[in-house]
C-alpha cells in the first residue's frame, strides 16, 4: 500500500490527504452466506469511505449500511483510482 501512496500525482495526493482518515477497521459483508469479516478505511468523504480489501488486494468505494456493516461493494481498482471516485460527488 505505501507503494501506491507514493506514486499518486501531486493533485490525487492532495485529494487522499484531504479525505484521510487515521486508519480504522469496519466490520464487512462479502454475501448473505458468509461472516463478517473486517477491512480497512483509509478516507472518508461524508457517509462513503475508501477501503482497502486484503482479500482482493484492492481498494474500493463503498457507504455501510446503516448498522455499520459494507455489504455493497464496488470499484475495486488501485488507489489512484479509488480516491477520485470518492471525491466524485456524481458516484454518491
Amino acid at each position: 500500500m505505501s507503494e501506491e501512496a507514493s506514486a499518486p500525482a501531486p493533485d490525487v495526493l492532495h485529494l487522499y490527504r484531504h479525505y484521510a482518515v487515521q486508519p480504522f477497521q469496519l466490520p464487512c459483508q462479502r454475501d448473505q452466506n458468509s461472516g463478517v469479516e473486517q477491512i480497512f478505511v483509509l478516507a472518508k468523504n461524508e457517509n462513503r469511505v475508501l477501503y482497502f480489501d486484503d482479500v482482493e488486494e484492492d481498494f474500493g468505494v463503498s457507504a455501510p449500511d446503516e448498522d455499520g456493516v459494507l455489504r455493497d461493494w464496488g470499484n475495486y481498482g488501485p488507489l489512484v483510482r479509488a480516491v477520485l471516485i470518492l471525491d466524485d460527488q456524481s458516484v454518491a
